[in-house]
């Protein structure tokens, strides 16, 4: 998919409809002073509340495209916040993610055609006790991306658990689930 010029405005409205952002943050549970990598950061609209609600933590916004990325360093900008950092690449990148608390996906993983090598660079790189957070369509919605790419969470779960890592909450909403697993290797 070409990320350089996705126009978010579909995003944000489908967001501000179906993904409550107190129960995305309750989910997360960030606590001040953690790190936390959103990968495929689009706007930088969770980067950017993270940041905000956790002045102690440090948000890394792993964003591919040009668009979301002049976005978010906009936003970085005018609302003066110190402690996000733009990283204009790809998630099928390597990356090492030992700075991690934890790494988080809204809408993005089923959109990457590197699914396997990712979670191995996670697993092998992500420390004891980390943890991977989706946010991801469910599949038998009527809205969202084609339901060929789409995946569900026993499919999701499947692929988490394989890469080492364990489901320990769950949450369905109206059109989305919420996973989270934590990584129980030791690094």
């Amino acid at each position: 998919m070409e990320w350089d010029n996705f126009d978010y405005s579909r995003t944000k409205e489908m967001r501000n409809n179906f993904l409550p952002l107190e129960k995305v943050k309750t989910f997360v549970d960030l606590k001040d002073g953690q790190t936390l990598m959103d990968v495929g950061a689009g706007d930088g609209f969770y980067s950017l509340a993270f940041a905000s609600y956790n002045p102690g933590s440090v948000i890394t916004a792993l964003e591919p495209g040009r668009n979301g990325s002049v976005l978010i360093k906009k936003q970085i900008s005018e609302l003066g916040v110190k402690n996000i950092r733009v990283i204009e690449e790809s998630a099928c990148d390597e990356h090492d993610y030992s700075p991690y608390d934890k790494v988080f996906f809204s809408n993005v993983f089923h959109d990457l055609e590197c699914k396997e090598e990712l979670l191995k660079n996670l697993s092998k790189s992500m420390k004891k006790g980390s943890e991977l957070i989706f946010i991801e369509f469910r599949k038998e919605v009527e809205i969202g991306p084609p339901q060929h790419i789409r995946i569900s969470e026993k499919e999701l779960e499947s692929m988490i658990a394989k890469a080492g890592f364990r489901l320990v909450a769950s949450e369905r909403l109206q059109l989305h689930y919420m996973h989270k697993y934590i990584n129980e290797q030791n690094r």
